[in-house]
């Protein structure tokens, strides 16, 4: 893991899911419920192969049962998550699938790629909208369940500043103008905090 940036109260600062930060930041939201599984790739080698799946915010391996009428999704370990500088930041599941022929790693690409963004003619959409289904930390594992003790704060505190505003939502347009009215919001915060702190202790 690269960076996880934090706010006030130890909080992990939440963007909302798209384009990954030009600037390499890593982003934790949580999974929302009811997404089906979302077929990803099937890699092939020279005697076996392997359907992978997106499940519950990661990458997942597809195994039936004898009779085929069960499909179990099974998380593939995470063993790293990758950070490479180009151009554009990208990230990648480092992931090991554990074949009983032999061990495979693959790397898996967490940001939306120019293919993910290809219309669909059967469906008139997206062809797959990666950042939805994947995320740069899983939430069920042992970082992603961390992290989202950090996150509960933030959400209390996302929803007072909302509705302090007429039409109960802050009036930002774009990701870096949200990202500067929050910041701008912990930064006031602490200066309470700390300004009550120094009366206090001066008492």
């Amino acid at each position: 893991m690269h960076s996880v940036h934090p706010l006030c109260g130890g909080s992990a600062l939440e963007v909302l899911p798209g384009q990954t930060h030009p600037g390499g930041l890593v982003v934790f939201t949580t999974q929302h419920g009811g997404l089906a599984p979302e077929s990803l790739e099937r890699y092939t080698y020279k005697d076996c192969q392997h359907d992978l799946y997106v499940v519950e915010g990661r990458v997942c391996e597809r195994r039936l049962n004898d009779d085929g009428t069960v499909t179990l999704h099974t998380p593939l370990p995470v063993e790293e998550l990758e950070y490479r500088k180009g151009k554009r930041v990208r990230f990648y599941h480092r992931v090991t699938i554990n074949c009983p022929r032999r061990i495979h790693t693959e790397r898996i690409r967490v940001d939306e790629t120019d293919e993910d963004r290809q219309i669909d003619p059967s469906t008139s959409r997206q062809k797959f909208n990666r950042t939805e289904h994947l995320r740069q930390v899983p939430p069920d594992t042992h970082a992603g369940r961390r992290l989202k003790g950090f996150r509960q704060d933030s959400e209390s505190q996302h929803s007072r500043f909302d509705q302090a505003y007429p039409h109960k939502r802050v009036p930002a347009y774009g990701a870096n103008a949200a990202l500067l009215i929050y910041i701008g919001s912990a930064w006031l915060s602490n200066s309470v905090t700390r300004a009550m702190n120094a009366i206090a202790l001066a008492a």
